[in-house]
């Protein structure tokens, strides 16, 4: 039974195209003012977690070629799950996903418009020949 679960656990695991994080120290450390990503909050079921995973690099074939966005994942046994979690989970609860413009400007994407939404994230904030300002206006982190 050991094995079964392990090998199921093993399945479910995030693309390694994500990297792992902690909390905001890692974000604020990783990211630059200049970068845009992707941040994957898992949620209890696995499975669910990694369809989310799964569709957001899906998504990065209809970016444009120049467009490398950062992919993070934050998992619930991390540290500074609790905090990134309190920004989202508004749409569908968990999984979610929140667009990340440099070391700050967390917005929730709606799951049901995942693809569209991120999209439109690179052409409005991610995008350098594009790119608007004003993010902080719809920040979650620091407009709760």
């Amino acid at each position: 039974m050991t094995i079964i679960f392990i090998i199921l656990a093993a399945a479910a695991a995030i693309p390694e195209q994500f990297t792992p994080v902690e909390g905001f120290i890692d974000l604020d450390n990783t990211a630059t003012p200049t970068r845009f990503g992707l941040l994957l909050v898992t949620g209890e079921d696995s499975v669910s977690s990694l369809q989310m995973a799964e569709l957001i690099l899906a998504t990065m074939d209809s970016l444009p070629d120049d467009a490398f966005p950062d992919l993070y994942v934050i998992t619930m046994d991390e540290p500074g799950y609790s905090d990134i979690a309190a920004l989202c989970g508004y749409y569908e609860g968990y999984p979610a996903t929140l667009v990340m413009v440099g070391h700050c400007g967390f917005i929730e994407i709606d799951p049901c418009f995942l693809t569209v939404e991120i999209i439109d994230a690179w052409f409005t904030w991610g995008n350098p020949g594009s790119r608007r300002t004003g993010i902080c206006n719809f920040c979650r982190r620091c407009n709760p």
